[in-house]
């Protein structure tokens, strides 16, 4: 692979797979389970932090591993290759794949309702396979197409489109902030008290519960380390790239909440799922949700375009050790990039958005994907170790603390994911194990 996604251009990778449609969304639940304002400000901050640790945990693991695949070399050299290999197969089989097909199916329902329509109300187009192929559908499968030729065509073509997503997503969510911070209409009372009058165990608790819809708010910031090998400087670049997206999507994430706690108390925003759009129908008016919908977009694609680049290069890794089908692991002699490996993404994510399975499936994997991020930290301290604590890239910052204090935050949300859904949690890992078989199967394959 060649070398050449500048600083520029991981920092906007980094910043556009973070900012998703989870922000319009997210503060809703949060609300619901932190009843004062200062302190719902204050979780998102945390969350922050949180993503700050796990960049300063990962750019380490990155700098010591400059190569596409991200955690699945983080966890092959540092525990096992079978477990790298699950990693790489729950990419492949839901967390990348079933991303990619809510993204898109996602960005499909916003696209149709610009143009009036649900797409709902309208007779399927086809039947194929007993699958009911919508218009809504229909876009979800060409939006994915698309980007997923815009970045076959090569890495500097993904990175521009890329580049130009996020600064307009960026440009829009600012202009958000500054249209409802100087309506007229804020409600600079709504934001007080900053903290409760009395601290029960029950506020706490619901503080922790939150904290986990913001974390995957947040999530997103490790994209990066999927396409070091395609980074100039990777010891250098990656970690300012992550640190400096993550800090600037942190001050948007407060300033944003500070906007919707200016139009809507927090009392009301109890389980809405559209509270942005909310905010700003009260702040600006009803004529301005067609501006709502174009951020929502804008957002959208720039994760979409994001995920489908990085998820790529987990397959080619996995294909280059024999352990994906061969053909993933070839570079297109002259656009150098895994153009098999992009496409194979898009078959398998087009067969999710057709089965309408995915968010079925997601919701069984969240347990699983935050084991996977523990266990990448985890491993960090084991390949310090390995190398008797010798490194000659980047360093830790913090370290052993700030690693300590990811792993533990992140172990934290398995425990609550595990005792509020233990049936989900349970598929979730079934599901993974199931590729104990295939992880076999490839290597007999490989030797012969």
């Amino acid at each position: 692979m060649k070398r050449i996604l500048t600083g520029r251009d991981a920092y906007f990778l980094v910043v556009g797979n973070i900012i998703g449609i989870g922000i319009f969304t997210t503060p809703g639940y949060v609300a619901n389970h932190i009843p004062v304002p200062g302190m719902l400000l204050m979780a998102w901050l945390l969350g922050g932090v949180i993503a700050f640790l796990g960049s300063v945990t990962y750019s380490e693991l990155a700098a010591q591993f400059p190569r596409a695949g991200g955690d699945y070399h983080f966890l092959t050299h540092a525990f096992h290759p079978l477990y790298g290999f699950l990693f790489g197969w729950a990419a492949f089989l839901v967390t990348y794949t079933g991303s990619i097909a809510t993204l898109s199916v996602g960005f499909a329902h916003y696209f149709m309702n610009i143009f009036h329509s649900s797409g709902k109300t309208i007779s399927p187009a086809l039947n194929v396979l007993g699958w009911e192929l919508t218009p809504i559908k229909l876009v979800a499968i060409a939006v994915t197409g698309i980007l997923t030729l815009v970045n076959a065509r090569g890495l500097r073509i993904g990175a521009r489109w890329q580049t130009g997503l996020t600064v307009l997503s960026l440009a829009t969510l600012l202009g958000f902030i500054v249209l409802g911070g100087s309506s007229n209409q804020a409600q600079p009372k709504y934001l007080s008290p900053i903290l409760p009058e009395h601290v029960s165990l029950e506020l706490l608790t619901g503080f922790g519960v939150a904290l986990m819809g913001i974390y995957f708010t947040y999530s997103g910031w490790t994209t990066i380390v999927y396409v070091a090998g395609e980074v100039r400087e990777p010891g250098r670049i990656i970690p300012r790239a992550m640190i400096m997206g993550v800090v600037t999507v942190t001050v948007l994430y407060v300033l944003i909440n500070g906007v919707y706690l200016l139009a809507v108390p927090i009392s009301q925003m109890k389980n809405i799922v559209d509270v942005g759009y909310r905010a700003l129908v009260v702040l600006r008016g009803e004529r301005w949700s067609l501006f709502f919908s174009g951020m929502i977009m804008l957002a959208v694609l720039s994760t979409l375009n994001a995920t489908i680049l990085s998820g790529a290069r987990i397959y080619y890794a996995m294909a280059r050790d024999g352990l994906f089908f061969p053909g993933a692991g070839l570079l297109h002699p002259r656009r150098q990039v895994p153009v098999a490996a992009l496409w194979y993404q898009f078959l398998w994510s087009m067969v999710l958005i057709l089965s309408g399975t995915f968010n079925q499936l997601l919701t069984y994997t969240v347990f699983v994907m935050v084991g996977f991020a523990a266990s990448s930290g985890i491993g960090l301290f084991i390949l310090r170790h390995k190398r008797n604590g010798a490194t000659d890239t980047y360093r830790a910052w913090g370290y052993p603390w700030s690693v300590l204090g990811y792993v533990g935050i992140t172990v934290g949300i398995m425990v609550s994911v595990l005792l509020n859904h233990p049936w989900q949690a349970g598929w979730g890992v079934l599901g993974t194990l199931s590729g104990v078989p295939v992880y076999y199967l490839f290597r007999k394959y490989a030797r012969k």
